[in-house]
């Protein structure tokens, strides 16, 4: 079972972007699909029966364009497989603790520098409804996918089934799973394209193979742009240790580790 699950929705059921007369469908938007995140007994991503019964809708999992998925968690590869400096090992290594300094030291001017790298390690999906909570953090020799959705709420109703936890894997794990989610991802759009040339599938308007293949080749690059070796920080680390070093002089009864 792989880390990263997807389905793409078929091309005929993909409804064009925009109004008539002007319609499109981009490369983008052809990624349509289902995604989800395999973290260990826990599945993120995927909508609570609750929310579900609310909504009046079935689809289990995430529903958008998997190519958003794809550049938000490929963006955080590099921050995510880099070590984090000594200072901050006692409170990574505490995603409750963690969390709970966040929040409480929320309306501090401090809060954005001392929680900035977390930041650079957090996919930010903000086109789904209540957006989850999801980190990527490195302990040694393992990254830590972890998760907390206890806020996202709609009407009191639990969004998310995976409120709140955490799984562990090796670096060397963490990076083939990314690199096969972006291979995979790739590898179908090349074979729905070339079907769309052949006439073997059929989109609800005419579309250009020679603009998506182009489009194609850009996405590409891009995503194997986010497995460069960065040489400089992520974050200037002496400033996220000042910070820190405030809030937790500000917090001290809110401490991780």
């Amino acid at each position: 079972m792989a880390l990263f699950e997807f389905e793409l929705k078929p091309v005929a059921e993909i409804a064009p972007w925009g109004e008539a007369p002007d319609l499109s469908l981009s490369w983008f938007a052809l990624t349509d699909g289902q995604f989800r995140i395999n973290a260990g007994s826990s599945i993120l991503f995927r909508y609570t029966d609750a929310i579900l019964s609310y909504w009046e809708i079935a689809e289990k999992d995430a529903d958008y364009p998997l190519a958003a998925f794809a550049r938000d968690i490929l963006g955080c590869v590099a921050p995510a497989i880099t070590p984090l400096p000594k200072f901050l090992h006692h409170i990574a290594d505490d995603w409750t603790g963690l969390r709970r300094l966040q929040a409480q030291s929320a309306e501090h001017d401090a809060h954005y520098e001392a929680f900035r790298w977390l930041g650079e390690r957090s996919p930010w999906f903000s086109y789904l409804v209540e957006n989850p909570e999801i980190s990527f953090i490195r302990e040694k020799d393992n990254i830590l996918i972890e998760w907390d959705n206890t806020a996202c709420l709609i009407e009191g109703i639990p969004v998310w089934e995976a409120q709140f936890g955490s799984f562990t894997l090796p670096v060397e794990a963490f990076l083939k799973e990314c690199h096969s989610f972006c291979d995979r991802l790739l590898d179908e759009m090349y074979r729905r394209i070339n079907m769309i040339e052949k006439g073997e599938i059929k989109a609800q308007i005419p579309l250009n193979t020679h603009d998506l293949y182009q489009q194609h080749d850009t996405w590409r690059d891009e995503f194997q742009g986010y497995f460069e070796i960065r040489n400089e920080p992520d974050v200037p680390w002496d400033e996220a240790e000042s910070a820190l070093d405030l809030i937790l002089k500000a917090f001290p009864n809110t401490t991780a580790g």
